[in-house]
């Protein structure tokens, strides 16, 4: 049996038998915990894990790290992983690669060490004789880096650097180093999924003793644990909570802040423990106060962060859309309007906004409108448009709202640039600013 909850609650029991575990005396319980990746890879969705360098290594060896890695990525099964040879075509043509992808991976392998040797031994068998043997000692050493490349501009997710070994021991000769290779290219890419994508981990959680001597807190605190190992959880909580009530024990209260965030209910826990540090000002609880803080940050990330599908155009799109119409008249007729050589980056996120706004039953001027058709063309020929020319087409056309749409910025600065000119006043009411959630 297991019980699972949604991602919107932090941690999930595990109800695999056996529930609980003993090491010594200690009872514990296990529960999955949910992470976001070791590095900040917020919007990246589709990537492409181009193949590993061999700057310091052989090239056999590097082949492997690129499949490992590719592995050890597809089964987080976060990604969209793009062709790497997509990406190598326009690059050779120096084409744009960002409609393809957000990020490329891309990794060193530097050093792949081999080292043979020897080692005397001897040993005496049952008859008493001294038996001599030589042990041929295979040392291998491999060190390596990746990182990921935003497409957008450049910038570095990582560098992670990554060094190991690995050791082997024959009679017979020197064991084969090929295999011993592989193993440690294996084992420093082992954890590559984890600092890329979200993923879940599996922690224990200990049953906490009482150590005050008190007798009957003793007592009550057996007969709960007695309820959690049969089962009852939630008598057991309710047992753990009424101990801490009566005799303030920081272990009743800390093996039901277990229980709550077994069930899901992490919030709940930490409000425990804030309230068990005010009372008590145990430093104990302000210990577990901060796990569970930290379990809970985690869990804000991954809802903000990485739990939207949606590109980024996407993303930039319905912000923008949703921040415009705060801001539309009543009966609102927008016309929008963008440079006629605006890039397909702009136009992806006018069709957005535009399907966005049709759905919400916001009126839009038709683009084949007679006076918008003219006037674009004209615009186009000048080069240049000021408010007045906006709102004399716009007025023209029958819209009373203007949405101007373009994109200022390279790079890391490159931002949506979005502007509401409200036709009957003659006035902005809208004008984007420089934070990142109009970022592109």
């Amino acid at each position: 049996m297991r019980m699972r909850v949604g991602r919107s609650n932090v941690a999930k029991i595990l109800l695999v038998l056996p529930i609980l575990f003993f090491i010594g005396c200690a009872a514990k319980i296990r529960i999955e915990v949910e992470r976001p990746p070791t590095l900040n890879t917020s919007g990246i969705r589709r990537i492409a894990i181009m193949p590993f360098e061999a700057a310091g290594g052989s090239a056999e060896m590097a082949q492997h790290a690129t499949a490992v890695a590719t592995e050890k990525i597809r089964q987080m099964n976060h990604f969209t992983l793009v062709d790497p040879s997509v990406i190598t075509q326009l690059q050779r043509s120096n084409q744009s690669i960002e409609n393809h992808v957000d990020a490329v991976l891309i990794g060193r392998l530097t050093q792949t060490a081999v080292t043979n040797s020897t080692q005397q031994g001897s040993y005496q068998n049952r008859e008493g004789q001294t038996i001599t043997f030589t042990d041929f000692i295979t040392d291998v050493e491999v060190e390596l880096n990746y990182s990921l490349v935003r497409a957008r501009d450049g910038s570095l997710i990582g560098p992670v650097y990554s060094r190991g070994a690995m050791r082997a021991v024959g009679r017979d000769g020197y064991p084969s180093a090929a295999p011993l290779l592989r193993n440690a290219v294996s084992g420093r890419l082992g954890t590559i999924g984890n600092d890329f994508a979200p993923h879940t981990v599996i922690e224990s959680r200990t049953f906490a003793t009482d150590k005050s001597g008190n007798k009957a807190v003793r007592t009550e605190m057996k007969d709960a644990l007695a309820l959690v190992r049969v089962g009852n959880y939630r008598q057991a909580l309710q047992a753990y909570l009424a101990i801490y009530e009566r005799h303030k024990s920081m272990a009743a209260a800390e093996n039901a802040s277990v229980l709550h965030e077994a069930f899901g209910d992490v919030q709940v826990a930490a409000d425990l423990m804030q309230k068990v540090f005010n009372e008590t000002g145990n430093p104990r609880a302000r210990e577990v106060l901060a796990r569970l803080n930290k379990v809970i940050q985690d869990q804000e990330t991954l809802a903000s962060e990485y739990d939207d599908d949606r590109g980024q155009v996407e993303r930039v799109a319905a912000f923008a859309s949703e921040e415009i119409r705060n801001v539309l008249p009543e009966n609102a007729r927008l016309w929008i309007y963008s440079n006629p050589n605006a890039v397909s980056m702009v136009n992806a996120v006018i069709d957005n906004i535009t399907a966005d706004f049709i759905r919400r039953g916001v009126g839009v001027v038709d683009r084949e409108n007679r006076h918008i058709i003219e006037a674009e063309q004209k615009f186009s020929m000048s080069g240049t448009v000021s408010d007045d020319d906006l709102l004399t087409v716009g007025n023209a056309a029958g819209a009373n709202t203007i949405l101007l749409i373009g994109l200022t910025g390279t790079g890391a600065m490159r931002r949506l640039f979005v502007r509401v000119l409200d036709i009957e006043r003659g006035v902005p009411i809208l004008q984007s600013d420089t934070s990142e959630r109009w970022q592109l």
